[in-house]
């Protein structure tokens, strides 16, 4: 009896230790909400701004979808919703690649046309990406070249 009682106290624990996740990409499903946005300079010095939705009652957010179609919702300042296809998604070991979709205008978009990054961190609650840059696409969509600045996003999931 203290032999059973001990097993269920230690798996218990155990169990209150370990974060459980699916594998990537299934981790990945869901609604994320954009918390944090802003650079990684030479590889370490993080300048990270609270992310500023337009409509108060609503945020920004990216849905990645289990048949690999991510997309963006936001809100513009009157809190009509706006969405979107971004592509098709897949992962590489940390590295997440969007197929961009052709029909979606960029300009009209808060979301750059990035097509590969590096998942930073991902848990139950967390995901932060880190971009990697595509130079001609980054000098086209931003004017400049970007030289050692990477751009990452932080998101908390959406319940």
């Amino acid at each position: 009896m203290k032999n059973a009682l001990l097993i269920l106290i230690l798996s218990n624990i155990t169990m209150g230790c370990v974060t459980m996740q699916q594998p990537l990409p299934g981790s990945l499903w869901g609604d994320w909400a954009f918390i944090q946005t802003g650079t990684i300079i030479n590889g370490s010095k993080q300048k990270l701004y609270d992310y500023r939705n337009e409509c108060d009652r609503n945020s920004d957010q990216l849905r990645f979808s289990s048949d690999s179609k991510v997309s963006l919702r936001w809100y513009d300042e009157h809190c009509a919703i706006q969405e979107y296809l971004i592509g098709r998604y897949y992962v590489e070991g940390s590295r997440l690649k969007v197929n961009l979709a052709k029909s979606s205008p960029y300009q009209d978009s808060p979301f750059p046309p990035i097509t590969e990054y590096r998942i930073i961190q991902i848990t139950p609650t967390t995901l932060t990406l880190e971009e990697i840059p595509d130079e001609y696409k980054r000098q086209k969509y931003h004017g400049k070249p970007s030289g050692s600045e990477l751009t990452v996003f932080i998101f908390s999931r959406v319940e």
